[in-house]
């Protein structure tokens, strides 16, 4: 047995779909809210951070 979650997702609200697919998978998982918030929060960390070091890298091969 399988449990998921089938999601059509409006791509040009993404802000607002994705905070509801989250709230969706908390609301299933009340014991491991905060472990799921944590990891997603690295991811989220993670992917700006790689944006930043673009941006940077971006910023310094157009000021040369």
């Amino acid at each position: 047995m399988t449990h998921t979650l089938q999601v059509e997702m409006d791509l040009n609200k993404p802000v607002e779909e994705l905070t509801q697919v989250i709230s969706a998978v908390l609301s299933s998982h009340p014991l491991n809210q905060k472990e799921i918030l944590t990891a997603l929060d690295l991811e989220i960390g993670n992917a700006l951070a790689a944006i930043e070091i673009q941006v940077q890298k971006e910023t310094t091969e157009t000021s040369e």
